[in-house]
């Protein structure tokens, strides 16, 4: 299990994959997998007959949204761009996110 530093409804951008460069808002992350749920990125369709589950009685095509592993994604804000997240502990003692690299070091994200 890896410390969580992506949370549910910060804006990450996809660094890889089939849908790399797609920005958007963590809607669940499951920690004990890795992976996180982002919008819009990864749907899957599914097509259903009628009668055959008890939430779409009537059948069709029911789409929903796949996990991807929590590597595959970096934090993204409109003026930083893509960062990654590091934690430091503010002048109170509390623990803060904070931006990493080269650039933007020492940023304060929250």
């Amino acid at each position: 299990m890896m410390k969580r530093k992506i949370h549910k409804g910060d804006t990450v951008k996809v660094i890889t994959g089939s849908d790399k460069g797609i920005i958007g808002e963590v809607l669940e992350v499951f920690p004990a997998e890795g992976k996180i749920r982002v919008e819009g990125v990864r749907s899957q369709k599914r097509h259903l007959k009628p009668g055959r589950s008890m939430l779409h009685q009537d059948g069709g095509i029911v789409e929903k949204l796949g996990k991807i592993d929590i590597s595959n994604v970096i934090f993204y804000t409109e003026e930083l761009g893509g960062v990654r997240v590091g934690r430091s502990l503010s002048g109170e003692g509390r623990r803060q996110r904070e931006a990493r690299g080269k650039r933007h070091s020492g940023t304060v994200i929250d």
